[in-house]
């Protein structure tokens, strides 16, 4: 291949992707780090010729500064094949909520050129994928509710970056907002609320704040101060979105037939067993954290279940039932 043929590929892989953009003098001096010793008219002429055929664009600064035009589509060497493209798509349809926003901007233009690749293949079968696979949670699926723009970016770029984050805050009990200076940690969506694990200020407690809830953010320049022993895998192992109290118990819960058979195909824990017992009840003994959310997952099986131990667990179910039972007796 022409020297260059292989100078106008390296020039186009050196041009941003939106602006300020880069200078001809910057671009010499990249090229030059890369073995193609050139002047700068070589480079003006190329960047001419290659703007005839490509979305480039410069502005009118002096010295002009050179981008590719805001929503360019992609070049990519090699282009797209059919596993690439569905694995970009893919990519657009469940991973979008939880990519950074900077991130999300720069490769939006891949995801442009993955829905294009494949509205003009041929091959309908990658179409039919597309539309014939989804993601669903079992819980109801709610609305997601809105979060300010800035807020996301301020957020994500914090994030990122291990920078202090400023937020105005509405916390759910209150009807003022605060200003908190936050340390993110580490980000976690969950049935469409977006939670954001930070410590406060100089605290060291791990908090929960939702982004939706933040009416304005505001990205700093000081670093993340991070507990040196956090690790969000832990964190969530440990109950932290589980609302535990910390403790393990071993839960005894018989179950309906039905909703004992669903437990067997997917168990709680490694550590479940089960065995058949009258009434055509299946009764599952599994250790399992002691929290709300336990609760609130047991209760919805309302009467396919009966919680046998521990005791505090079982009388909570009970008073929870006796307290339904009123509500729709009163009725």
């Amino acid at each position: 291949m022409p020297d260059t043929t292989l100078r106008q590929i390296t020039m186009l892989r050196l041009v941003p992707r939106r602006e300020p953009g880069i200078t001809t003098e910057q671009l010499r001096k990249s090229l030059a780090d890369r073995d193609f010793d050139v002047n700068l008219r070589t480079i003006q002429r190329d960047l001419v010729k290659l703007s005839a055929q490509f979305p480039l664009t410069c502005d009118e600064s002096d010295p002009p500064r050179w981008y590719w035009a805001p929503h360019a589509e992609a070049v990519t060497l090699p282009g797209h094949d059919p596993l690439s493209a569905l694995s970009w798509q893919m990519i657009a349809q469940h991973l979008q909520p939880i990519l950074p926003r900077s991130l999300l901007r720069e490769i939006e233009p891949h995801f442009a050129a993955a829905r294009g690749f494949l509205e003009a293949s041929s091959d309908g079968k990658l179409q039919r994928w597309t539309q014939r696979v989804r993601l669903l949670p079992r819980t109801m699926q709610l609305m997601a509710p809105e979060i300010p723009k800035d807020v996301l970016d301020a957020v994500y770029q914090g994030l990122l970056e291990q920078r202090q984050v400023e937020v105005e805050y509405t916390s759910r009990d209150r009807e003022q907002p605060i200003q908190l200076t936050l340390h993110p940690l580490a980000l976690v969506v969950r049935d469409q609320i977006h939670y954001l694990l930070a410590t406060v200020l100089n605290f060291t407690d791990i908090r929960q704040l939702v982004l939706h809830r933040m009416n304005s953010a505001r990205l700093l320049d000081e670093p993340v101060k991070e507990p040196s022993d956090f690790n969000l895998d832990d964190y969530i192992q440990q109950g932290g979105f589980d609302y535990s109290n910390g403790q393990k118990i071993e839960l005894v819960a018989r179950f309906s037939n039905a909703a004992g058979k669903a437990l067997l195909e997917t168990p709680l824990a490694q550590d479940q067993t089960h065995k058949q017992i009258e009434d055509d009840r299946i009764e599952i003994r599994v250790t399992v954290n002691d929290s709300e959310q336990l609760k609130w997952w047991l209760m919805g099986f309302g009467s396919a279940v009966e919680v046998a131990a521990p005791g505090h667990l079982r009388d909570d179910m009970r008073k929870a039932a006796e307290e339904l039972a009123q509500i729709y007796k009163a009725s």
